[in-house]
């Protein structure tokens, strides 16, 4: 019932003290694929099966079992029982030299119905520990298989045939989200609509740094790959079997809204306002003021969380059929002084480089100038006009402000001048291991929505894109891996945009979230147009501004490979 791509040439093998309801194993049309053993014959057939065996599950490992695996291991090995310290540790060395997977102990596997009373094909569920299973599948009902916890190597599986057509629904612990799901999700994407049906909640993913190669990249990207239709969900079972019913209404256009019969309709809405009035920074969400008629009121709390994700999904369908331009190609000219800089430039360029090269990949960056006396930061400020920013130049500079070596909002040449010696002063006093390059005179932006946003290097040598707000409370910022398709890039600006609140929600004359994918899309096209020789992109701030520039860099700062190791 069980197997990879190839699946009919594959063999599952459970132990009769593990098959619970043995039919459910060798039933049906691939009846020649599921087959219960006796517990004492299962080493036996192992060996007799050998590379055919794709699954074996048993409660306990006796030696003619434990030699028949030394030879081959299967893909998966389950353990449901509690053996010996000593031969669990023989079976994962065992797992490390044949690349399989154990599950085990306290493990659960098993399967269900095919397809539900509806015709629906039956969900799959999986969850992070084995106690958390069963509250799961009784929330979601019959499911085809259920698993704990989540394999990393779950995707391989899913892309095959016989559970292709099966929603997935449950928990995935941070160490089973392996770049291989980006993968899996790229592909699922690519057949339709299958993908939106998919609610897997990313679990135990911490806070990461954004720095080049930092622990966690990988599993957070996935994480918010998983995450990109729906945003963050809760991950209680209620939560995710409503929002899962309410994407199913949403996705077939014939189906009715809900009438919850048999539910006190009137306890259940003072339930979900008294949710608004303890969660109001979700209660404040427009769309959020009264339940959604495709989703059950049966637990009224849980369909308050599950319709936070059904927005989102809905915002970003509709963003996913709108019309969307990708931005036009970088001007030869600008771009080959870009990469004239990056050849001349060391491991950290200054944010005067910075910018020349994100101009030369179609990026907006603040009109600006390079002085190094306060007479010559004076006449360029005349240039420009006024008022004007003063800002010290040293890429080895991260908290300029912190250090007096920023001056804002400079209204005349006298006051240049001043802020000049200002910032010298500042550097050499606060910060006198520093090199001081000289001092950046740039125009001063008007107010506006502040995000940080850029790319990083991966282990792996992908790129990775990301964008945050930057507001007074914290926001995280979210990941898409590169490259970026028009869609990730629409996904990933929505995801930014959505975590602002009300009251710092962006003007309507503000600029929308097209204007930000396209940004993105720029930062995406710098990190490929040099191969792996960028290490970050850090725009901080971007500010989205209400005028025919749609948005500016403000500060910038490029890392990368020494020139040795440069391609």
């Amino acid at each position: 019932m069980l197997g990879p791509v190839d699946a009919a040439q594959q063999s599952v093998l459970v132990a009769r003290s593990v098959a619970e309801d043995p039919s459910v194993w060798t039933s049906g049309p691939d009846h020649a694929r599921g087959r219960v053993v006796d517990d004492a014959q299962l080493g036996r057939v192992v060996r007799e099966l050998g590379d055919r065996v794709e699954l074996v599950a048993t409660r306990d490992v006796d030696p003619s079992l434990l030699r028949a695996l030394t030879d081959r291991l299967p893909a998966l090995l389950v353990v449901t029982g509690e053996p010996e310290p000593s031969l669990l540790a023989e079976l994962r060395q065992l797992s490390l030299r044949q690349r399989t997977t154990i599950l085990g102990p306290a493990a659960a596997l098993w399967v269900g119905a095919r397809e539900l009373e509806d015709g629906q094909a039956a969900p799959l569920a999986c969850a992070a520990h084995r106690d958390e299973l069963a509250p799961l599948c009784h929330a979601i009902g019959p499911t085809r298989l259920a698993i704990a916890p989540t394999p990393s190597w779950l995707p391989r599986w899913l892309a095959g045939p016989i559970l292709l057509a099966h929603d997935v629904v449950g928990y995935v612990p941070a160490a089973a989200l392996e770049l291989g799901w980006l993968d899996w999700i790229d592909w699922i994407s690519s057949l339709g609509p299958r993908e939106l049906r998919q609610l897997l909640v990313p679990l135990g993913v911490p806070r990461v740094e954004l720095e080049p190669h930092a622990p966690m990249l990988e599993a957070a990207t996935v994480a918010h790959t998983l995450e990109r239709l729906s945003g963050p969900t809760y991950p209680a079972p209620q939560v995710l079997a409503l929002l899962r019913e309410g994407v199913r209404r949403q996705l077939e256009p014939h189906a009715e809204a809900l009438a919850d019969v048999g539910h006190d309709v009137e306890a259940a809405r003072a339930l979900w306002d008294q949710a608004r009035r303890a969660l109001p920074r979700v209660g404040e969400l427009v769309g959020m003021q009264a339940p959604d008629p495709a989703l059950s009121l049966r637990v009224p709390t849980a369909a308050f969380l599950a319709q936070r994700g059904l927005l989102r999904f809905r915002a970003s369908e509709a963003l996913l059929a709108s019309a969307f331009e990708a931005p036009e190609l970088p001007e030869p000219e600008l771009l080959e002084r870009a990469d004239a800089v990056l050849e001349g430039a060391s491991e950290v360029l200054s944010d005067q480089e910075s910018k020349v090269v994100l101009r030369g990949h179609g990026i907006e960056v603040t009109r600006q100038a390079f002085a190094n006396s306060a007479s010559g930061a004076a006449s360029f400020a005349d240039k420009i006009g006024y008022p004007v920013v003063l800002k010290a130049l040293s890429p080895e500079l991260r908290r300029k402000r912190e250090l007096g070596a920023v001056e804002l909002d400079v209204a005349n040449a006298a006051a240049v001048k001043r802020a000049y010696a200002n910032i010298v002063n500042n550097v050499e006093e606060r910060a006198p291991t520093v090199q001081l390059d000289g001092v950046v005179v740039a125009e001063m932006i008007e107010p506006g929505l502040d995000l940080h946003c850029g790319a990083l290097r991966l282990h792996s040598g992908s790129g990775v894109v990301f964008v945050r707000a930057l507001l007074d409370v914290p926001a995280e910022p979210v990941l898409a891996a590169s490259p970026l398709s028009n869609a990730d890039a629409l996904l990933l600006a929505e995801a930014a945009l959505s975590a602002v609140p009300l009251p710092a929600r962006r003007r309507a004359s503000d600029p929308d979230v097209n204007v930000l994918a396209g940004l993105l899309l720029r930062i995406d096209g710098l990190f490929r147009h040099t191969g792996e020789r960028l290490l970050s992109v850090d725009l901080s701030p971007v500010r989205l501004v209400d005028s025919d520039r749609q948005y500016v860099t403000l500060d910038a700062r490029i890392v990368q490979r020494p020139h040795l190791e440069g391609a």
